[in-house]
This record gives C-alpha cells, sequence and structure tokens, in this order.
C-alpha cells in the first residue's frame, strides 16, 4: 500500500485518545502520550511492512462476493459475457480499464492508485457494466443517475441539462466509456451490448428518461448515425480531461421503442430507414427484455461499506479528485461515509473528506 511508494517503514501519527482503539486494530506500537495546546492526543507508531498484510482483512475487502452472478454471453464462440459489476474486483477491474485507455489518449495523468473513478462512482445508484473475456474486462461504461449532487456534466454543460430537467425529463449520464479489444467486429459487439444493456438498467430498472453523454467532436456523427443522438451542448474544452474538447449529446431513451415495428411490411419508408443505420435493431426484443429484467434487476448492488472505504482511498490519487469541488465531496461525507466509519471505529475519516465534511 503506501509503505510502496514512500519507502519508509514506520509512521508516526498524533489521534484523539478516542480512535486509538481504531488504529490499534490495524497495528500496535508503541503509545506515547502528549499534550499540545491543552489538547490531548497519544502519538502512535505504525509498522507499515505489517500494515500492507493487514489491510484487506481489516476492511474486510476479501469476504466481498466473488463474480457468481448471472451473466451474459454473446459473440462468436459466446467469447465474451455482459453483466454489472457488483463486486470489488470487478470494478477495480473497470476502472483500471479506463485508466489505461485514458493514459493512452493522453487524457489522464499517471497515479498511484492507476484506477479512473470519481466521487459519482460512489454513489448507491451509479451503475457500472462490464464485457469480459475470459475472466479479463475488455469493455465497460458506467451510468450516473440523477441526484441532488446533479451528474458529472454539469461542470460544463448544467444549463443545457437542466432544459431536460425543467420539463420533467429524468436524464442519466454515461460516463467511462471504453473498449480495449482492438479489432472492428469485436469492438462493434462489445459496444452494441454495452448500449443495450445500459438502456435496459436506466430506462426499465431504473426510470430515466434521456442519457446525455460528453464525447470528443469527432466521435459525435458516430453517436448521431448508430443511437440518433442530437447535439444538446456546444463544443468546450473539458478540464477533466486534459482540457480535450467535447460536445454534449442528448439519447431519447423512447426512440427505441418507437423503432420497434411488429409488421415490417407496413413500416413506413422513414422509419424503416432509421431502423436500419442504427444499433436498436440488434436490441433484444421486448420478449428477451422481459426474461433479461429480473436477472439484471438482482444484480443491482451498491458498494459494501468495505468497498466504499477502500476506492474512496484510491479516488484520491486522481485526476478526477482534483476537479471535485467542495460541494460534491460534502454531499458524498453526509450521504454514506459518516455512516461508513461509524461502523469501522468512530469518527474517523478519510484523508480530504473531513475538511469536507464542514465545507
Amino acid at each position: 500500500m503506501y509503505s510502496n511508494y514512500l519507502k519508509a517503514n514506520d509512521i508516526g501519527i498524533a489521534v484523539n485518545p478516542k480512535h486509538v482503539n481504531f488504529y490499534n486494530n490495524i497495528e500496535s506500537g508503541e503509545k506515547k502520550y502528549y499534550s499540545r495546546l491543552d489538547t490531548s492526543a497519544f502519538g502512535l507508531r505504525l509498522n507499515l511492512d505489517d500494515i500492507d498484510g493487514k489491510f484487506k482483512n481489516f476492511y474486510n475487502v476479501g469476504s466481498i462476493p466473488k463474480d457468481s452472478q448471472w451473466s451474459h454471453t454473446f459473440g462468436k464462440d459466446d467469447k465474451y459475457r455482459i453483466k454489472i459489476a457488483n463486486d470489488f474486483a470487478t470494478r477495480q477491474s473497470a476502472y483500471e480499464l479506463i485508466y489505461r485507455l485514458y493514459r493512452e489518449k493522453g487524457y489522464a495523468n499517471p497515479n498511484d492508485s492507476r484506477m479512473w473513478l470519481s466521487l459519482y462512482n460512489l454513489l448507491p445508484d451509479t451503475t457500472t457494466l462490464v464485457v469480459l473475456r475470459e475472466d479479463e474486462v475488455v469493455g465497460t461504461l458506467t451510468v450516473v443517475f440523477n441526484s441532488s449532487l446533479g451528474l458529472p456534466g454539469d461542470k460544463l454543460y448544467k444549463e443545457e441539462i437542466d432544459v431536460l430537467r425543467k420539463t420533467g425529463r429524468k436524464p442519466a449520464e454515461i460516463i467511462s466509456l471504453g473498449v480495449a479489444d482492438k479489432g472492428r467486429r469485436s469492438s462493434q459487439d462489445i459496444l452494441l451490448k454495452l448500449f443495450n444493456y445500459v438502456y435496459l438498467v436506466s430506462k426499465h430498472l431504473k426510470d430515466a428518461t434521456d442519457f446525455v453523454i460528453t464525447v470528443n467532436p469527432h466521435h459525435a456523427a458516430y453517436y448521431h448515425k448508430t443511437l440518433l443522438s442530437e447535439e444538446w451542448g456546444p463544443e468546450r474544452a473539458y478540464e477533466k480531461l486534459g482540457g480535450a474538447p467535447a460536445v454534449l449529446l442528448r439519447i431519447n431513451l423512447e426512440i427505441p421503442d418507437r423503432l420497434r415495428i411488429p409488421d415490417r411490411a407496413v413500416a413506413e419508408p422513414h422509419v424503416e430507414e432509421l431502423w436500419q443505420r442504427t444499433l436498436y435493431r440488434f436490441f433484444h426484443t421486448t420478449e428477451q427484455e422481459r426474461k433479461i429484467l429480473p436477472n439484471l434487476e438482482m444484480q443491482l448492488d451498491p458498494m459494501s461499506k468495505e468497498e466504499f472505504y477502500c476506492f474512496a482511498m484510491a479516488m484520491e490519487k486522481t485526476d478526477p479528485w482534483d476537479h471535485t469541488g467542495p460541494r460534491e465531496k460534502s454531499y458524498l461525507s453526509g450521504y454514506h461515509f459518516k455512516e461508513t466509519m461509524m461502523g469501522i471505529g468512530g469518527a474517523v475519516c478519510v484523508p480530504g473528506f473531513a475538511g469536507a465534511a464542514v465545507a
């Protein structure tokens, strides 16, 4: 863990006496009582060589269920399967894949966690889908649902997204979309399944009405053609991605149902033309959806307290953390983090969240 980067064997820390038991659970060490500015405190020595080995057991990461739930196979010889990331290892693999792809494109700076995630990934409704080839994550996307925290795109396009909210729409945002398989056919198959399943989760299980997605302007034409998106916000520089250009797209989630025509013989010519050039023609039929949705719903599982803590710690080493404002940090601190910390050792905060709680 931290000893790998700091190259130190011991660390000293001053804590409130009420919190000593919390640190004792990690590592018993020398304790020296002292007083400073009329505030009682304990000085502790923690052995970093031992902490790395105890970290997983203490935060119970090893008890997080393994990937043993339902998934859907597809592709030639069923070499791929798609599922919701609902365990620690799968979520971690998804965040690592996006980090690697963003590093290749120059969107992300190096960080010690080697993951790409933000506060929005930690929200209980946020859902990450993954495509696996054997046990390797080769494609992923994450969908964030509207809440009082808003959406990630609000940083650049709040006024445009508010247009949807003010008319009673329920926008959800697709973020962290990436595919590692480079073959054109494989990439298209993976993208198709990711879009199909994020549509099922968002429209049928979360009642979203629209997707918004921030993309590079060079890729906008693909979304216009295959998903019938419309440009919803002008080109702007996306600071979070190293200043890369971006445009906001909107996808109406009612479109797939409108294009489903039971009797192809009487289809209106323009509707038939739209259907043939979109990915929607490959989406599951209504009957297939009825069989898939109960399995998907059972997979929806928010992060456990242990996962939340581990990813919150890792997130502080990432670019998205640097672009996270005090309002967002405060929201998450109050929403989930206080309960998490009270459950495992008293009022102890992950570094960086302590100040956010009172921001």
